[in-house]
């Protein structure tokens, strides 16, 4: 079930990023407090075989690796306390309002001690790019996971040895570990409580945490001397009251139970299956936690339930995401959340499940959406985004006409030389699965014979199953779908209703 960096990453030498690794690990050793996990970057899942040693070849090279495991932050965190900054001199003005911006009519602590924050869709605030915890955890994802692949294709202890070094230093020891939750995980600003504790939207940061599962699995599986017992079990303890904190905590009930908002009741109600970018990630994390701990049929449990429900509504007949369509930054959010699918499918993979049949109630699959995603104009966003997960779905369902070919040689010539091409080879991916999905040709839900090839062009068509609002509007009038960023019925219903090709 590996899954790969973003194809954007910054590449450097695997003896690079050792020195930087060790440079890093040493600055976090000087930290005791914790490094929070939240990040924007595109991750991918892609299964490895059961039988590791004997599907790969040692002669492989590992592919250059392309971050620092304890490196700077580039998106939001806060400390462990949710300290706030001393208070400042106000600037030199006698206005005092928040608006337009209090750091220029009032002094910068009123950012958190008067003024209530605003929350723009697609927009960063710009001082969370001076915090190391989202880039540390996506940089020691990585990290982690090539050195245990290494350990395996090159038969080398030395990055086994860094990959559980690192494990050790930012998961495992009592001084510098990171405490299995995301209390303060992408803070928002302002007075009153809100400004200390984190939200729902920092459960995604730590998305890496199914890379790092992927590579300790390798280990295990290969009886790993520098794997042990010792810290084996104690990996899954770290995993297992994660997931506790994911299912019982309040911050993880809102992103696996997003909240709806009824203005008719001016309060917080909590409501089952958002179908949106941050339960899919919800559901992968908890899910690999899940596998690594021993807990098949919870993990079993976790995935089928989420297919069987956020997942009906998350794609329409057309390959259109709606939830993620409605965005700012659509093409980045549709890719986003097909990343997540792809992983989900993927982890469904390792445990004996075919979820890329799965079809929404509109008869799309995962492979629909992506299809969909390749033939829209990204109109000024990256097509490159969808070129690790173009691999994993031509891997996954086949590509006889060569069309997906096509789009990873046009957005990224070079493709076969990345390590996403390395993990989505055929061999890569769980092996049942793969071939019925190439075979499979039982009817969709809207009638049509399921294309393995991806739909047709051709004159475009009404979609034949007529359009209902999402199950999460059932008692609300909108919903929340990103922190402070809500959506109505009445906003997706025509991205729903896009004609479907044929």
């Amino acid at each position: 079930m590996l899954y790969e960096e973003s194809v954007d990453s910054e590449e450097r030498g695997l003896r690079d990023l050792h020195l930087a690794y060790h440079r890093g690990a040493l600055q976090l050793h000087k930290r005791s407090h914790n490094r929070r996990a939240q990040s924007a970057f595109n991750l991918v899942d892609v299964s490895v075989p059961t039988n590791v040693v004997s599907s790969l070849v040692a002669s492989i090279t590992v592919p250059a690796v392309p971050i620092n495991p304890v490196g700077t932050s580039s998106t939001d965190s806060t400390t462990s306390k949710g300290t706030r900054p001393p208070a400042q001199a106000a600037a030199k003005t006698t206005k005092t309002t928040c608006t337009p911006s209090p750091t220029t009519s009032m002094a910068p602590s009123a950012t958190w001690t008067t003024c209530r924050y605003i929350g723009r869709d697609g927009k960063v605030n710009p001082d969370v790019r001076g915090l190391n915890g989202p880039s540390a955890i996506n940089s020691l994802s990585q990290y982690v996971l090539y050195g245990c692949i290494s350990a395996v294709v090159n038969k080398d202890s030395k990055h086994a040895k860094e990959a559980v070094a690192a494990v050790d230093r930012f998961f495992l020891s009592p001084s510098t570990g990171m405490n299995p939750n995301l209390k303060y995980g992408q803070v928002v600003r302002g007075p009153g409580p809100a400004g200390i504790s984190g939200t729902f939207t920092g459960i995604l940061d730590l998305r890496g945490t199914v890379k790092i599962v992927n590579g300790l699995m390798l280990l295990r599986e290969l009886a790993h001397p520098d794997w042990t017992d010792k810290r084996d079990s104690a990996m899954r303890s770290w995993l297992s009251q994660y997931g506790q904190w994911l299912t019982h905590s309040d911050i993880g009930k809102m992103t696996g139970s997003r909240p709806k908002y009824a203005p008719i009741f001016p309060s917080w109600v909590p409501l089952n299956h958002v179908p949106s970018n941050h339960g899919t990630f919800y559901v992968s994390q908890l899910a690999a936690a899940k596998i690594f701990e021993g807990s098949k049929e919870e993990a079993i449990s976790i995935l089928v339930q989420f297919f069987k429900k956020q997942f009906i509504d998350q794609i329409a007949a057309s390959g259109e995401q709606p939830f993620e369509a409605v965005r700012t930054r659509p093409y980045h959010y549709r890719c986003f959340n097909i990343e997540a699918l792809i992983t989900n499918a993927k982890l469904g993979d390792q445990l004996g499940l075919d979820l890329w049949s799965s079809r929404s109630k509109y008869g799309a699959t995962i492979q629909t959406a992506m299809d969909f995603i390749i033939a829209s104009d990204p109109k000024g966003e990256k097509a490159s985004e969808a070129v690790p997960h173009v691999a994993a779905v031509a891997a996954a369902y086949g590509d006889p006409k060569g069309k997906y070919a096509a789009f990873l040689k046009k957005h990224l010539s070079n493709y076969q030389s990345k390590p996403f091409w390395f993990y989505d080879q055929p061999r890569a991916v769980s092996r049942d699965s793969s071939k019925k999905m190439v075979k499979q040709s039982d009817a969709s839900g809207n009638g049509q014979e399921a294309d393995h090839d991806g739909a047709s062009t051709g004159t475009p068509k009404s979609p034949n199953i007529p359009f209902t609002c999402p199950d999460v509007f059932k008692d609300a009038t909108r919903v929340e779908i990103d922190n402070g960023i809500f959506v109505t019925c009445d906003e997706l219903r025509p991205f729903y209703e896009l004609p479907m090709p044929i």
